[in-house]
């Protein structure tokens, strides 16, 4: 699975940097937290600071685009992700609880 970064944009108000990614996967789509570490290692970023959006695979393709939110603190990220955002990123529970140790 390769990764690039096709567009960087700061967002000052929203205190975050927004990425649009596009992975290439010669053998299917890859798992949503396999993902996430490719970018963590790839960019040097905390996994308590960003959330993967989206990914999206283009119709008959091994691509898929996805969208990426790099936060300057973890704080800021909960204050402004939506809960589903934070569940599928593995920030909170299935019940409702914050993990321990974030």
């Amino acid at each position: 699975m390769e990764i690039e970064f096709i567009y960087e944009k700061e967002n000052p108000l929203l205190d975050r940097t927004e990425l649009k990614i596009k992975v290439i996967h010669p053998s299917g789509t890859p798992k949503f937290g396999e993902i996430r570490s490719k970018i963590a290692a790839l960019r040097d970023l905390d996994n308590n600071r960003f959330v993967l959006q989206s990914v999206k695979g283009v119709y008959g393709s091994s691509e898929s685009l996805g969208e990426v939110r790099v936060y300057t603190s973890h704080e800021s990220m909960k204050k402004i992700e939506t809960t589903y955002s934070l569940k599928k990123n593995g920030f909170i529970e299935a019940k409702g609880e914050e993990k321990d140790g974030e």
